[in-house]
């Protein structure tokens, strides 16, 4: 179990240095870094999906430098997790299901939603599922039809940004506009968005 733990903590250096990692690639043109931002991926498939199938999309990864340009490859990731996403947001919104900021919500409070709690994070799921339709699009814009440059000052500085503002200020929003209610503190919801992927949103019954 340590030893799990200890994998799964390799995650964030690792997320933190795939962004930095392509940038220095874009900006000096030297393939080596392309190759370890994309192998930082590689890894990342591997932590985050244990066992064979981890193995396999990790390989297929890692593969992947020796049939495709590596500079093109790291354009590909910010539009197919942008999508992969907003396909998860947006799947949620459906009947029957139980809305993916309905569930963070419900994780972080230990309790079922108030009624006006769940009309609000349901608007907020479709939100965020809007935040990432565009910006998968953006990159797509921006790989295409812009410099390198530009495109990754995008996919891997502006948007996490973007990601941090809009989870701070719905955060904040939220805080103000239901002050009626009991608030988790800011560092309390990151942990349970963290941890989420461990759990699934439950199926509920919409009429």
């Amino acid at each position: 179990m340590h030893f799990r733990a200890s994998w799964r903590a390799l995650s964030i250096p690792l997320f933190l240095a795939y962004p930095v990692l392509t940038h220095v690639a874009v900006f000096t043109g030297l393939t080596f870094f392309a190759w370890a931002a994309w192998l930082c991926l590689a890894t990342l498939a591997v932590l985050a999906f244990p066992g064979k199938w981890g193995v396999a999309g990790s390989a297929g990864l890692a593969a992947a430098l020796l049939l495709v340009d590596s500079a093109t490859l790291l354009k590909l990731p910010p539009i197919a997790i942008n999508l992969a996403l907003a396909v998860w947001f947006g799947r949620s919104l459906a009947r029957g299901e139980e809305p993916v900021i309905s569930w963070f919500a419900r994780l972080v409070r230990g309790t079922e939603l108030a009624p006006d709690l769940a009309r609000y994070t349901r608007i907020s799921t479709v939100i965020w599922t809007s935040f990432f339709v565009i910006s998968a699009a953006a990159a797509t814009i921006l790989a295409l039809f812009a410099s390198a440059q530009a495109w990754t000052m995008f996919a891997n500085g502006i948007e996490y940004l973007l990601v941090g503002a809009l989870f701070g200020c719905e955060y904040a929003y939220r805080r103000v506009r239901f002050r009626h209610h009991q608030h988790a503190p800011f560092l309390t919801v990151v942990r349970a968005v963290t941890r989420a992927r461990e759990l699934s949103p439950r199926r509920t019954v919409r009429r």
